[in-house]
């Protein structure tokens, strides 16, 4: 298997898992052998073809939306999906050392409740002076923060200054940081580990992980990470565009 099976494959399942909604559909959840005491005395050796960095939002259980079975995935989650140093730690051993390894995939989702902090904090700073004592929380908002204002730009640049005063403007705000967090995540991913990374944001709703396409409208699948500013930026302007 090579990348770009790799992707296809985590397409596939997702789209698996996004037709469930069908009538008639059936969820069928694959287990690993030793379940029913299969696996040899010192268990299976860790196989996985793909690494994920999500959030650790209990809506968006990895292994289920993206269709894997036991040992297909190594899953990192955290708040906000943040690359912490933790975090990426553990990318680095499992780049490093899983040799069936062949993607790394940096998944956000709609609503996330970190990033809806985020944007609270830049749009209410007296809010985030309940933060003050208690860092280790501070520390994921604080990460956060510079995805929600490159978000808040594309906002600005697409729709002008005064798209802040649009009812819909936070909610626009929030969309739009959750994915310049993945995108801004995975294209530092990308450098770091010298590994092919591609990201997506998980949507709740129609549970379809995706991003906004060509025309804006939302593209099923998964992207490759921006590979510069400017691609990052024209990402980023094609969700403004969408979200209001």
């Amino acid at each position: 298997m090579d990348a770009d099976t790799a992707r296809v494959r985590l397409d596939a399942g997702n789209a698996a898992f996004a037709a469930l909604g069908a009538a008639g559909a059936e969820l069928r959840i694959p287990v690993g052998p030793e379940t029913f005491g299969l696996a040899g005395p010192d268990g299976l050796h860790q196989e996985p073809f793909a690494a994920v960095l999500g959030c650790s939002d209990a809506r968006v259980p990895v292994e289920l939306v993206l269709g894997q079975d036991t040992n297909d995935l190594f899953v990192v989650r955290v708040a906000g999906n943040v690359p912490g140093s933790d975090c990426v730690g553990s990318l680095h051993y499992a780049v490093e050392h899983l040799a069936s390894l062949q993607l790394v995939v940096v998944l956000g989702h709609s609503n996330c409740g970190a990033v809806s902090a985020a944007v609270d904090a830049m749009l209410q700073p007296r809010g985030y002076l309940e933060l003050v004592h208690d860092p280790a929380l501070r520390g994921v908002i604080d990460s956060l923060l510079a995805g929600v204002r490159m978000a808040d730009l594309a906002l600005r640049e697409i729709h002008g200054e005064r798209v802040q005063h649009d009812p819909g403007y936070r909610d626009a705000l929030v969309g739009v940081s959750a994915l310049a967090n993945a995108a801004v995540s995975a294209t530092v991913l990308a450098a770091d580990l010298r590994h092919e990374v591609v990201m997506g944001v998980y949507d709740l709703a129609t549970r379809t992980i995706g991003s906004p396409g060509a025309d804006g409208t939302w593209a099923p699948g998964l992207i490759e990470a921006p590979g510069d500013d400017d691609a990052l930026a024209e990402l980023l302007a094609r969700a403004a565009q969408a979200a209001i």
